[in-house]
């Protein structure tokens, strides 16, 4: 959830703590390996449109990214690709064979030097990309997100080439994106390589006025969204550049895979999306450290102060949890660490197996809102650790359930946030149920009921449909009670069997692809072979006075 969402969260963390959240998503289109989602109908997608200023060519790259130590291959991955037989290193051994779906994924190569003491992350990405828009593309767009007013920080492109020549380049939305222009188009289903060299810096003690995600304090180096990340491109409509409204979770990105090395200061941890393959020294008390994600949304990347931070961790279903936190509050992060784990195994046993190898959960300094998730890793207010009550436990369930409702089923949280943060904030009555606590399972429940009972009270109702920008003072009780309320009526008009049907089979659809109301819509009809148009248009395309389940 995103900035001063807790102090809107307020009175429903007295009743039972729903969890907040800034999110991500996009992949493209499925390859034909993957399940089809059903799709008997098609929801319009919004226009998107940004104008960009023209500015002067940037430089090229003065220094190509380091080329990363090989790693050993499963024997399942194919060892003439290297970079994809290292991702396997990212994945529950089960799950290895998801890369199949590499060729619908781009790559990221990065590596960045970090600097404590100036708050600067310096380095390389370089990103193969196919063009899967059925369209020419004369242009590339990055988001450099850093830029936002929101995140207090700043994200320099210094250099950039594209298959190996420099191209000019012009910025748009305050610098907020960056546009490459081509020497030629990229063919439809022809391959393009971007490398940029960026310099980000981060604020320091500032998650009381920015985005804290994006920040250094109480001992974490967060450096969410640090380095130039590709946007999406849309069948039939191009570029995805539109600009990014605060109301709504920032990054709107698609699956690739990430190879990142990491130069660091030898006595920082890092905390990262994927694995870590293992670190060399480099030179005057530094180490570099190489980690592989496996297909994910996003990379984050942090790094701990010396002594700051201390960790636990165990390993459920065989994927490691770690849990850091600070000194001071290490019962309530072997607490943290306790909720991850039943989280993970409820929701293993409800969605489907979860397919990382490792899931990191960390205390820190967020301040205006309660959780953030990335693919991996998930970022807890250090606040819900001191009082160590109901908040935490919801919190971090909340935010463990994104792992699956936006890093592996990916929705647009610029346009439909009530998809991944309705099932989210549900997730904390499913919690429950399979921990056998049917009391707590209530709470939550009425809790959503308060919330948005008292908005369409007020007259502040809204279609669930709407966009970030169109909820202006309801935006929590619409896309998290509403969208939480709507699962369960959901649950209740297509019983239970199919409602466990419509879950596992919407994961096992969506997995590492961009979905919309249509496909959900399309997904819960299959599950119960029924018809549901006036229930999802009551509920999501209007604001008809719905009976609250």
């Amino acid at each position: 959830m995103h900035m001063l969402y807790q102090r809107a969260l307020a009175p429903l963390l007295l009743a039972a703590a729903l969890a907040g959240c800034v999110v991500s998503a996009a992949p493209g289109a499925a390859p034909e390996a993957a399940a089809p989602i059903p799709t008997a109908r098609r929801l319009p997608s919004p226009t998107r449109a940004a104008a960009a200023a023209p500015t002067a060519a940037i430089a090229p790259p003065t220094t190509p990214a380091p080329t990363l130590p090989p790693s050993s291959a499963p024997p399942t991955i194919p060892a003439a690709d290297p970079f994809l037989a290292a991702q396997a290193a990212a994945l529950v051994p089960e799950r290895a064979g998801d890369l199949a779906r590499a060729a619908a994924w781009d790559r990221y190569t990065v590596a960045v030097a970090l600097n404590p003491d100036e708050l600067t992350a310096t380095g390389s990405v370089r990103v193969e990309l196919v063009n899967r828009s059925g369209a020419p593309l004369a242009q590339l767009w990055f988001h450099l997100y850093p830029n936002h007013p929101d995140f207090g920080g700043r994200l320099d492109v210094t250099g950039a080439r594209v298959d190996g020549a420099p191209v000019g380049s012009a910025t748009a939305s305050r610098d907020t994106l960056l546009r490459l222009d081509l020497p030629a188009p990229v063919a439809p289903g022809a391959r393009a390589v971007a490398e940029l060299s960026f310099t980000t810096r981060t604020p320091r003690g500032a998650s009381a006025r920015t985005f804290g995600a994006h920040n250094f304090e109480s001992g974490v180096w967060s450096m969410a969204n640090v380095y130039p990340i590709l946007a999406r491109t849309l069948p039939g409509q191009g570029w995805d550049t539109r600009p990014v409204d605060s109301r709504g979770d920032f990054v709107v990105s698609s699956t690739a895979l990430y190879d990142v090395s990491v130069d660091a200061p030898a006595g920082w941890p890092l905390v990262s999306t994927g694995v870590s393959l293992g670190a060399e020294p480099a030179g005057e008390g530094r180490r570099r450290e190489r980690f592989v994600s496996g297909p994910q949304r996003e990379f984050y990347l942090a790094a701990l102060q010396p002594g700051a931070i201390d960790q636990a961790s165990s390993v459920v279903d065989g994927t490691r949890v770690v849990s850091y936190y600070q000194p001071g509050n290490a019962a309530a992060g072997r607490r943290a660490l306790a909720v991850a784990e039943q989280s993970l195994r409820a929701f293993n046993a409800r969605y489907g197996r979860y397919p990382l190898a490792e899931l990191e959960v960390v205390q820190a300094a967020l301040t205006q809102f309660l959780g953030m998730e990335y693919p991996g890793a998930v970022l807890i207010e250090q606040q819900l650790y001191r009082s160590n009550g109901r908040g935490l436990e919801t919190t971090v369930a909340h935010e463990i359930a994104h792992q699956w409702w936006y890093s592996l089923v990916g929705n647009d949280p610029q346009a439909d946030p009530w998809l991944d943060e309705g099932l989210a904030s549900y997730s904390q009555v499913i919690y429950y149920e399979q921990l056998g606590q049917p009391d707590a399972a209530a709470a939550e429940l009425a809790a959503f009921r308060d919330m948005y009972r008292r908005a369409r009270e007020a007259g502040r109702d809204a279609p669930l449909a709407s966009a970030p920008g169109a909820l202006r003072g309801n935006y929590v009780p619409i896309i998290y009670a509403k969208g939480a309320l709507f699962f369960h009526a959901l649950r209740a008009q297509i019983g239970e069997p199919a409602f466990g049907r419509f879950l596992t089979s919407y994961v096992e659809a969506g997995i590492y692809r961009d979905v919309s109301g249509a496909d959900l819509l399309a997904a819960a009809e299959a599950a119960c072979a029924c018809q549901l148009d006036g229930f999802y248009r009551d509920w999501v395309l209007s604001a008809a006075p719905v009976a609250i389940p």
